[in-house]
C-alpha cells in the first residue's frame, strides 16, 4: 500500500495524509451520472458510434484471421473465430442504432469482449504470432476508464494479465529460439496495457470526484442547475421512448422574513430541512435541484394526478407546526409528453411552465399548489379542483 504523506514541520506547516491506493479503490462510481455527464457534453453519441464501428472492425479482423494459415487451423480455434465474426456485427449494430446500455448491459458487454478476445488468443496455433494482439485488451480498458470504476478496471486488467501470461508461456514453449523477441513483446504489452492506463485512470477518477462537487449545492446536497442539466439525461436512459414527464417548482413563501427574524444561520437550517422533506416526498429516480435561494425544482416520470397528490403532501409536510419557524410554500406543476430526441428542450420548456404556475400560486396567497393548464395562460389551484 502506497502512503503519501506530509508531516508537521518545525515551522508549523499544515499536515495532510493521503493513502492514494485506498482512496482510489474506494472512490464511489455512479455509472448513470457518468453517462448523463457525457450526454450533457454532447460526447455520448460520438462514443456510441465509435464503439459500434470498433465492434465491426474486430469482427472483420476475425474474418481475415480465418484465412491466414496458422491462426485458425484447429477446430476449436475456427469455431471461436466464427463465433466472433457472427456476434460482433449485431453487437456493433446495437451500439449504432440502440440507446446507451444500462449498467448491467454495460458489464455484460465488458465480459463478452474480454472473454471472446481471450478465447481467440488462447486457441491459436501460433501463440508467438498473436502475442502482440493482446494489446487489444487496452481498447476495452479505455471504455472502462470512461464509464466504470476501479473495481471493474482492476478485474479487467487482472484477467488480461493472466491471459497474456498464459499466451507468453505458450509462445515460449512453441518457439524457444525466439524467447528474446517474445519477452520483448511481453514488456511492450505490459507498458501498453497496464502502466499508462493505470496512471490515467487514477488521475481521471480523482478529477471526476472533484468535478462532481461542482454539480451539487454545498448547503443542501441537492444538485445545482448544472448537475440537474446533466442528470436529466438519465430520463432518456430509463425510458427509451417518449415519456410522460412532470415538473414541480417549489418556492418558500416570505423566506426573507424568516432570515430577518431568526437570523441567517436558522435560515440555512430551514433550507436544509426543506430539501430533506422534498427528497422524502420525491425520492429517486425523481431529479431534484436547488435552483437558488429558497427555490427548488423536481422533475419526474409520473402521471399528473400522482404528482399533484405528492405536491400536496409536500406542501403539508413543509408547514409542520412543530418547527421553530413553520414554513409555507407555493408549488407550481406542469406536465407534458416529451420526445426522447428532444428531451432537454422539452424539460427546459416544462420548467418554465411550472415556474409560471408557482407564481400564480403566490398571487393566490401562497401555501398552495397550482397546475399549469393546457394553454400558456391557464392555471388552476389545487383547492379549486376539489
Amino acid at each position: 500500500m502506497v502512503d503519501l504523506s506530509i508531516q508537521v514541520g518545525t515551522r508549523g506547516k499544515p499536515h495532510f495524509k493521503v493513502n492514494s491506493l485506498r482512496q482510489w479503490w474506494s472512490l464511489p462510481v455512479d455509472y448513470g451520472w457518468n453517462v448523463a455527464y457525457a450526454r450533457s457534453q454532447r460526447g455520448l453519441s460520438i462514443t456510441r458510434v465509435l464503439i459500434g464501428v470498433f465492434c465491426w472492425l474486430y469482427g472483420t479482423a476475425a474474418a481475415i484471421a480465418l484465412t491466414i494459415p496458422g491462426l485458425g487451423e484447429s477446430t476449436l480455434g475456427r469455431w471461436i473465430l466464427w463465433f466472433t465474426v457472427i456476434t460482433t456485427f449485431p453487437v456493433g449494430a446495437a451500439w449504432l442504432i440502440g440507446g446507451w446500455p444500462s449498467w448491467q448491459m454495460s458489464i455484460a458487454f465488458v465480459l463478452y469482449a474480454d472473454i471472446v478476445l481471450a478465447a481467440v488468443l488462447l486457441t491459436t496455433e501460433e501463440p508467438s504470432m498473436v502475442l502482440p494482439m493482446a494489446a487489444l485488451f487496452t481498447v476495452m480498458g479505455s471504455y472502462i476508464v470512461g464509464f466504470h470504476g476501479p473495481k471493474l478496471f482492476t478485474a479487467h486488467h487482472v484477467f488480461a494479465l493472466f491471459t497474456t501470461g498464459a499466451l507468453y508461456v505458450s509462445a515460449l514453449m512453441d518457439g524457444p529460439e525466439q524467447r528474446l523477441q517474445t519477452t520483448l513483446y511481453l514488456i511492450m504489452l505490459i507498458l501498453v496495457m497496464f502502466s499508462a492506463p493505470l496512471i490515467c485512470h487514477s488521475f481521471l477518477m480523482l478529477l471526476r470526484r472533484d468535478a462532481a462537487g461542482a454539480f451539487y449545492d454545498p448547503l443542501t446536497g441537492l444538485q445545482n442547475r448544472r448537475g440537474f442539466d446533466a442528470a436529466i439525461g438519465n430520463l432518456e436512459i430509463r425510458s427509451g421512448s417518449d415519456v410522460s414527464v412532470a415538473a414541480v417548482v417549489i418556492d418558500v413563501d416570505n423566506f426573507k422574513a424568516v432570515n430577518d427574524r431568526y437570523g441567517h444561520e436558522h435560515g440555512d437550517v430551514a433550507i436544509r430541512t426543506t430539501a430533506s422533506r422534498i427528497l422524502e416526498v420525491f425520492p429517486a429516480p425523481a431529479v431534484t435541484v436547488r435552483l437558488g435561494g429558497e427555490e427548488f425544482a423536481v422533475v419526474c416520470v409520473d402521471s399528473l394526478d400522482s404528482v399533484i397528490e405528492q405536491s400536496e403532501r409536500l406542501r403539508i409536510r413543509l408547514s409542520d407546526k412543530t418547527d421553530r419557524a413553520p414554513l409555507t410554500a407555493s408549488l407550481g406543476i406542469a406536465h407534458v409528453v416529451v420526445e426522447v430526441g428532444d428531451i432537454e428542450f422539452g424539460i427546459s420548456e416544462l420548467l418554465g411552465r411550472a415556474d409560471e404556475a408557482m407564481y400564480q400560486a403566490k398571487r393566490l396567497g401562497g401555501d398552495r399548489v397550482a397546475v399549469h393548464g393546457n394553454d400558456s395562460s391557464s392555471h388552476r389551484a389545487v383547492d379549486e379542483l376539489n
